[in-house]
């Protein structure tokens, strides 16, 4: 027994051995994909000029900036109205509404792309997408109050509105202080349907905070914070919830991997056009007191 316990000792250090003198770098070929036109970009009932950003997609390990496409003939239409947008001259691939444009709810616009080659076929591409603007009624006010939790401290913002009865409406929130908007990426934007609180009045219910740690966030007594609201399609609203479950990750670890997300977009394009109807409520920051 002893020497075939010594046996086996020898034969587990060599092979030990052998595994940790394996030191050969093997490089895996990472498939490269093809490249597809990438679009985003929001119309709503603002009086303002409204962007449509155009992009190739790239790899997913390809680490830098998607770059923009230029020359592209952007156009967006509703009833027998054609707007023309103009690119950016200062940033390819950025095209824009004239300023005094905005959109009309209850009506549906609609985007078209052309003179576009993504795949560099030498074959102009055309592509389009429709989008609803759905009615939106306007908040009564906000309050801002400061409060400590465990893992946080700084201010939320409770809203006082009426919901309106007759749909299942979908909203995003976002929020400014000082004129500076704050949840200014897709992460930050908390986004809610009214199945809860469907035609009821919202007596003070929490729509977004302001975080003392972040830069600018930290709220001060006199300060003009805004909250903005958006009306919101289903579609859209599903577009926001996919895009921030692939920001933040998949719970658990091993999940499936990630995917293209749900678009309106012809022809196999990339991202979402939207229309949303936008309305504010505006008040001071009290005391922390």
């Amino acid at each position: 027994m002893r020497n075939s316990f010594i046996f086996y000792l020898v034969n587990l250090a060599g092979l030990i051995s052998i595994i940790s003198s394996c030191t050969e770098t093997i490089n895996i070929e990472l498939d490269r994909s093809y490249s597809k036109l990438t679009v985003f970009g929001e119309i709503s009932t603002d009086t303002a000029v409204h962007i449509i950003r155009l992009t190739r997609s790239a790899d997913y390990f390809y680490n830098q900036t998607a770059q923009g496409v230029p020359g592209a003939d952007v156009k967006i239409r509703f009833d027998n109205e054609v707007i023309q947008l103009y690119e950016n001259t200062m940033n390819a691939g950025t095209y824009e509404t004239p300023p005094g444009f905005y959109g009309i709810p209850g009506k549906i616009y609609s985007l078209f792309i052309q003179n576009v080659d993504i795949n560099n076929d030498g074959i102009e591409e055309s592509y389009s997408a429709s989008s609803y603007l759905p009615f939106l009624a306007s908040p009564d006010s906000i309050k801002i109050k400061y409060v400590k939790y465990p893992f946080f401290k700084g201010s939320e913002i409770l809203l006082y509105a009426r919901d309106p009865a007759e749909t299942i409406d979908f909203y995003a929130f976002k929020v400014a202080r000082n004129g500076v908007l704050q949840t200014d990426s897709l992460s930050e934007i908390i986004v809610q349907n009214d199945i809860l609180f469907n035609g009821n009045y919202t007596n003070g219910i929490s729509v977004q905070y302001l975080d003392d740690s972040k830069d600018g966030e930290k709220v001060f007594m006199g300060d003009t914070i805004t909250f903005e609201m958006y009306g919101l399609t289903l579609e859209y609203y599903n577009f926001i919830i996919q895009a921030q479950t692939e920001l933040r990750g998949s719970n658990p670890l091993f999940s499936g991997t990630p995917s293209n997300l749900t678009t309106n977009l012809s022809d196999d394009a990339l991202g979402f056009f939207a229309a949303v109807n936008i309305k504010r409520a505006t008040a001071v920051a009290p005391s922390k007191e």
